[in-house]
């Protein structure tokens, strides 16, 4: 249902009885939250975000612009500082697409400041880094009034169902923008969902138990990864960007990368083949 919101919640141990915005009142026989770190509907059956966010100290801000030039097709240009980040990648349409990280203490961190607030504290961070392109990105992102802005965190949670509700995807275990994989990893744990519902045979609420104690342990390895990478973003440090881009640059070196980073991105996850014929019509 296109253009609705999900505005109440209730499970009634044999349905649930969810309350639209628009539709009115409707049962389900299971829902399933896929509606990314800021869910709705983690926060109608869990509570708020700020119990079960985890911050990594990082604010994360993304744009597009039009025309932007220097332009270089197929590269991803980034300049570093200590505690900040800023990187262009094109696109097609003569669109380029703009990243910045910075650090920012829990204080900043606590609350999302509004479109010109976001504007002024980018201003603040990079206004006076020294690369040259910087005025050309703040230029561009001045006639902007669409900017991605959040903080770079983590979802951890107990459990990622309760009765006849679950989560799948950033909603339930994300990992953090800035470790990548959201895509990836809300694709298989959307299978094995799948998968375990119809092994469970009609017991949802076992298949919803059975979907988390296959992926739980898979998760936690990519979390604490993910805790461990976000920091090469924007190094605080001097010696911290130095070692990492020494790191980058040795990547390049058959068999280094794997070395170096192979139990952050490989991935050993075994799913089995589930009998997709027993789901129910």
């Amino acid at each position: 249902m296109f253009g609705e919101e999900i505005e109440g919640l209730q499970d009634l141990g044999h349905c649930v009885e969810v309350k639209f915005q628009h539709a009115g009142v409707r049962r389900f026989g299971l829902v399933i939250g896929a509606d990314g770190l800021h869910s709705k509907v983690r926060r109608l059956v869990f509570g708020p975000l700020d119990r079960v966010e985890t911050q990594l100290g990082y604010f994360v801000a993304a744009f597009e612009s039009a025309g932007y030039r220097p332009r270089d097709d197929d590269v991803y240009v980034t300049h570093s500082d200590p505690g900040r980040m800023v990187g262009r990648v094109t696109l097609r349409d003569d669109r380029t697409l703009f990243l910045f990280v910075f650090a920012a203490d829990a204080a900043a961190l606590a609350t999302l400041p509004d479109l010109a607030g976001q504007k002024a504290m980018l201003h603040a961070r990079f206004g006076a880094d020294g690369w040259e392109e910087n005025s050309r990105i703040l230029d561009a992102l001045d006639s902007t009034s669409d900017i991605y802005f959040d903080r770079v965190s983590q979802i951890r949670l107990p459990k990622w169902s309760k009765g006849r509700i679950g989560l799948v995807g950033d909603a339930a275990y994300c990992v953090s923008l800035m470790a990548g994989q959201g895509s990836a990893l809300a694709m298989t744990g959307a299978y094995v969902l799948a998968g375990e519902l119809a092994r469970a045979s009609g017991r949802d609420v076992e298949g919803l138990a059975s979907y988390e104690n296959v992926l739980r342990a898979f998760i936690d390895t990519k979390q604490r990864g993910a805790e461990r990478f976000a920091g090469a973003f924007a190094p605080k440090t001097r010696l911290g960007l130095f070692v990492r881009n020494q790191v980058i640059k040795a990547a390049a070196i058959p068999g280094i990368a794997r070395f170096a980073l192979g139990r952050d991105i490989a991935d050993r996850l075994k799913v089995r083949a589930y009998p997709w014929g027993t789901l129910p019509a």
